[in-house]
């Protein structure tokens, strides 16, 4: 498995260099136009002009990256079930689970590499043009909710993310493998994407209803568990707003324990169902 994951990443590390370097590129336009703009107040034309557009376009620039990633990413396991090079792949000593299991390690791999650049370089620009005032402004919103909002905030999204990137890799190649089963002799085929949009609505769905279902989250302030009623300033300072995302599973610093069990049971489920179609049910 691990010559596998090798391949994998030698065969698309330049793919996601590329991604890496456009991302970084856009984003030090956005960041020095700011930076210009916000030294600038008065001059509104330029505000308005030039500087909008091309960061109107930088913004586009990276919605385009990240979707350039996403197909990619796609295409590392819709080629083994829709190109010749399958038999290939599907004839290496290796189980449908450590196949599967390779394609989403590298596709985690890819998506945490190009997060962790994109955050620390823009953590960097921002502190060379900005200096620490804007880290300042930061920590001083974090500090309305509770003492070290700052460090349990990034907490439970990094463990939020990293849930999300796994579910949403599973799902789509849950949905591949799906589109490439027979139905009565006949194929799916390119329906994957319908697929996939269906099971994330009903997932998320799922995940909502049992989050609202259990509204207890962890804090990663001080590893209590509470209730959502409990976790007063989030309700305070939003009011109604927080109503909506009462029981999502992710409030700043806090994450829905049950809600985020469950989505660990998704990816499980999925990617032992996605095993199963690759080794018994996938027609090459």
């Amino acid at each position: 498995m691990g010559k596998y994951m090798k391949y994998e990443l030698k065969g698309s590390y330049k793919f996601i260099f590329g991604i890496i370097a456009v991302l970084l590129i856009a984003s030090t336009i956005i960041q020095y136009n700011i930076y210009m703009v916000s030294n600038r107040p008065h001059n509104m034309a330029e505000a308005t002009g030039f500087r909008a557009f091309t960061m109107l376009i930088s913004i586009l620039v990276i919605f385009g990256a990240f979707l350039a990633t996403f197909i990619h990413i796609v295409g590392l396991f819709r080629k083994e079930l829709y190109e010749d090079r399958g038999y290939l792949t599907f004839t290496l000593p290796l189980s449908g689970n450590k196949i599967l299991g390779a394609k989403i390690l590298v596709g985690a791999i890819w998506y945490v590499a190009i997060a962790i650049s994109a955050v620390l370089y823009n953590f960097l620009l921002a502190t060379i043009l900005f200096g620490t005032s804007w880290l300042n402004n930061v920590k001083g919103f974090l500090a309305m909710f509770e003492p070290g909002a700052v460090s349990s905030a990034f907490i439970s999204s990094t463990i939020v993310s990293l849930e999300s990137t796994f579910l949403t890799l599973v799902i789509i190649y849950l949905s591949i493998a799906l589109s490439k089963v027979s139905v009565k002799n006949k194929k799916i085929g390119g329906l994957w994407f319908v697929i996939f949009l269906v099971l994330s609505g009903l997932l998320n769905y799922l995940t909502l209803k049992i989050s609202e279902a259990f509204p207890y989250y962890l804090s990663f302030n001080n590893f209590k568990i509470l209730h959502y009623y409990d976790i007063a300033p989030f309700g305070t300072i939003f009011g109604g707003i927080s109503q909506v995302t009462a029981y999502g599973t992710h409030i700043m610093g806090y994450i829905n324990i049950i809600g985020n069990l469950s989505q660990i049971l998704f990816i499980v489920l999925g990617f032992l169902a996605t095993s199963y179609l690759i080794e018994n049910k996938v027609d090459l």
